[in-house]
């Protein structure tokens, strides 16, 4: 029975009303068709995709929901069971408490947020659809520079740990989101959506071409207690409270946007002028600072 095809447009239009939801789709979905990841079709000069299982499917993956109007945020993700990692998780010396099997709530007007900068209200989660990654939720609407940090170092010890593919995402709402993955203790690649060969579209390609969902969320916190809130419940096949001790050596020294101005100026001083260089600059000294504090033994 042969498939019937949609235009790439009034398929991206099924993730919603939301133009950045659309967007992300529409730029996608030929780059999965390239890669035979879906099926496609061109009809005078106009791409269409069958409207099948694979398309199916991928409309139910991707961060951007996650992402989408942030001022900041950072996760982590891994290829690996959540049970498998809750166990490597635990012993880590990072990790000050551990909770398994937290209940998240619904998405609600005006929870709020208390920044800790000696601690980390995290949560790793495994969703329904996409069982075979878990996914660590760091920070939801800020940031600062050591949240990537931990996040890399963490998706490089249990990328080592599992021999699999782990990946540490984050946006400081100055330069764009960046994404740090690791292969089996490795760095196998860095991608910055304001890079000028695969930009956002390559950024957010990844988690599609992997199979990693996360939807909108976020992370309350106030008097001792933290919890997680998601758009939608039930697609939350479990959800584990950690809480991360930030490495003494990596602690905020103050706002992120005066870190921001001192990489700046550093960047600067060593002649990296353009944004992309700047970038490239960045997430080396991301990956420099993981590798010091995971062989130090302090995360």
């Amino acid at each position: 029975m042969n498939p019937k095809y949609l235009s790439v447009e009034e398929a991206a239009k099924r993730t919603g009303k939301d133009e950045f939801l659309q967007n992300v789709k529409e730029a996608v979905i030929p780059r999965l068709i390239e890669k035979g990841l879906l099926h496609g079709k061109r009809e005078k000069k106009r791409q269409f995709v069958a409207d099948d299982d694979a398309l199916a499917r991928m409309m139910q993956l991707g961060v951007e929901s996650f992402v989408n109007n942030q001022q900041g945020y950072s996760f982590l993700a891994v290829r690996a069971p959540i049970q498998q990692v809750a166990q490597k998780l635990k012993v880590r010396p990072g990790v000050a408490k551990y909770e398994e099997n937290v209940k998240p709530l619904k998405m609600k007007e005006g929870a709020g947020v208390q920044p800790d900068e000696k601690v980390r209200q995290t949560f790793l989660v495994q969703m329904r659809d996409t069982p075979e990654w878990s996914v660590l939720i760091q920070t939801v609407h800020w940031f600062h520079s050591c949240d990537s940090v931990m996040g890399t170092a963490l998706a490089c010890a249990l990328s080592k740990e599992f021999q699999t593919l782990a990946a540490a995402a984050w946006d400081d709402d100055f330069s764009g989101s960046s994404l740090i993955v690791c292969e089996k203790g490795n760095q196998k690649a860095a991608v910055s959506d304001e890079d000028e060969e695969d930009g956002w579209e390559g950024f957010h390609e990844f988690f599609y071409e992997q199979g990693i969902y996360l939807p909108e969320a976020f992370i309350g916190t106030g008097k001792g207690r933290a919890t997680l809130y998601v758009a939608d419940p039930a697609k939350v096949q479990r959800a584990d409270h950690v809480v991360l001790k930030v490495p003494r050596p990596i602690e905020s020294k103050g706002p992120h946007v005066l870190e921001k101005l001192g990489m700046m100026g550093e960047a600067m001083a060593e002649g990296l002028e353009d944004e992309e260089a700047f970038m490239g600059h960045m997430r080396a000294g991301v990956w420099s600072q993981a590798q010091a504090i995971l062989t130090a033994g302090e995360f």
